[in-house]
């Protein structure tokens, strides 16, 4: 089973690399989404393109190669924390992507695939977090904290063979919105307008 889990790990990191604002912009001949708005490849950047059709797209790929690789990762038989450790990989593989120069996203979405299928549970708990602070605040960013920051005590109560893969995917998570914490706390971050 090791040789299984550590060649996951590779797929997973892989697979997590592969960006799909960037190729989703150059298929449709946009600007590469590392070049404008908060420079992040990720679906909320896309969307400050004003392109709903193509944000979805990101947002569904970046969430898919989550999900998959612990799809994969079941199917091997592998336990829930090795899944865990799996779906890290791909967070991993999203935030410093091998084919785009390491330039990757914030890891959100691949996160909240990866959750869908290790905990549907903890995904829904997460994804009302990030709903409530986005309808109050209109703050994507904010609205990720938020859902990264209640995660973990319901994980510690429900599932806490999965809490620590988990807490260092929200540790990396929250260490990339390092930029976006400050803004926040200086009252300068971006809002999303109707």
């Amino acid at each position: 089973m090791t040789i299984e889990f550590n060649l996951l790990l590779c797929v997973a990191y892989l697979l997590g690399s592969i960006s799909f604002a960037v190729l989703l912009a150059r298929l449709r001949h946009q600007p590469d989404p590392r070049s404008f708005g908060s420079r992040n490849p990720g679906a909320s950047n896309m969307l400050r393109l004003g392109n709903r059709p193509l944000a979805l797209a990101t947002l569904l790929g970046d969430m898919g190669k989550g999900a998959l690789v612990v799809w994969l990762a079941r199917h091997e038989g592998l336990e829930p924390v090795q899944q865990a450790w799996v779906g890290l990989a791909a967070v991993i593989g999203h935030i410093l992507p091998l084919y785009h120069r390491f330039q990757g996203g914030k890891g959100v979405a691949t996160a909240a695939g990866v959750l869908l299928l290790l905990s549907w549970p903890a995904a829904a708990v997460a994804a009302l977090a990030w709903l409530g602070a986005f309808a109050i605040r209109s703050i994507a960013s904010l609205a990720s904290l938020v859902a990264c920051v209640v995660l973990l005590p319901w994980l510690a109560w429900h599932s806490p063979e999965l809490q620590i893969p988990v807490s260092l995917m929200v540790l990396i998570i929250l260490l990339r919105h390092r930029l976006n914490i400050g803004r926040l706390l200086a009252g300068t971050e971006n809002r999303f307008r109707s």
